[in-house]
């Protein structure tokens, strides 16, 4: 059996999160290491933004302090605008072709799997669930945890499944009923993806 595993952790979004700051620096033309720099920075955002942040939370995200939460798409999103993006996911897809409509982050089509293949796959906060392919884009839910409205035996058609985006499915058999569609990963998308192909 062929294992796939796909990932997106911290580290990922570390880079993102450097290279806005690098960019915030630059902008602001000094380093980002005295209470002075961030009071400027602040004054910065302000005249160019009209928006307001915390120092605490500037320290936090520069490691000034010492501090394991992950910043907000909020926060990061004052940052971007001060740099000349719209918000955070703007600046996330720098680089990309706007025009070409494809995705950056690893892809799986469903109509590439064969039935029996399985397809393992996470999302915040603590979600995970494992599907087998059953054809025609068809899936049946083999093991879930953390999720209220996903059980074992459920069925959803999928199309395709990317990471770090949300996993769309129609047709969800749940329990007896059939609902329209599921959304998993809906804020911040699969965050672990893995196909296990026979």
């Amino acid at each position: 059996m062929k294992i796939i595993h796909y990932f997106r952790t911290m580290n990922d979004n570390n880079g993102n999160i450097k290279e806005l700051l690098r960019q915030v620096q630059n902008k602001l033309g000094r380093s980002l290491a005295t209470p002075s720099d961030f009071d400027a920075l602040l004054l910065a955002v302000m005249q160019t933004t009209g928006e307001r942040m915390s120092i605490s939370t500037i320290k936090r995200l520069v490691g000034y302090v010492n501090d394991s939460h992950e910043p907000s798409n909020a926060t990061l999103s004052v940052l971007a605008r001060y740099v000349g993006y719209r918000d955070w996911t703007d600046f996330t897809m720098q680089g990309e072709d706007p025009t070409s409509g494809s995705l950056s982050q690893e892809i799986v089509q469903s109509d590439h799997l064969h039935p029996g293949d399985e397809v393992e796959m996470q999302w915040r906060p603590n979600r995970y669930c494992r599907l087998k392919y059953l054809g025609n884009k068809q899936f049946e839910v083999m093991e879930v945890r953390g999720s209220k409205r996903l059980s074992m035996g459920d069925t959803l058609d999928v199309i395709l499944f990317a990471l770090g985006q949300p996993m769309m499915a129609t047709n969800h058999e749940h329990n007896g009923t059939t609902k329209p569609f599921y959304i998993a990963g809906r804020t911040h998308g699969l965050t672990h993806l893995a196909i296990a192909q026979k």
